[in-house]
């Protein structure tokens, strides 16, 4: 699926790979997060064969214009999890918000692991 909006300049088409990758690269920028990562070996199985590399430890789904993302990160050790989650989901919100116009109805966060 892919978020839709329509302004002066016509309406416009966003795929969700697109929202994937802006919200990748705004959770690597966050400080405390190691690494974002496929959540199963089946998940990275299938990544692989679709061609979708860049968007490890990412999902979304649009519905309604409305956009829910998941991220599965490895954190720093020693940090505080709840501080660098909350900070995750602010700065993913915003940047995927302002990237796409639409609203960001929920991220959430799944820690997979510390190193």
């Amino acid at each position: 699926m892919a978020v839709t909006t329509s302004n002066k300049y016509g309406k416009i088409f966003v795929s969700d790979q697109a929202v994937a990758l802006c919200a990748l690269h705004a959770a690597e920028e966050c400080y405390g997060v190691v690494a974002l990562v496929a959540k199963s070996v089946w998940d990275k199985m299938v990544s692989f064969f679709k061609g979708r590399h860049d968007t490890r430890g990412v999902s979304v789904l649009t519905e309604d214009n409305r956009i829910y993302i998941s991220l599965n990160v490895i954190l720093k050790k020693g940090v505080r999890e709840e501080t660098v989650i909350d900070s995750l989901r602010s700065v993913v919100t915003y940047s995927v918000e302002r990237f796409t116009g639409m609203l960001v109805k929920s991220v959430t966060v799944h820690v997979v692991g510390t190193r």
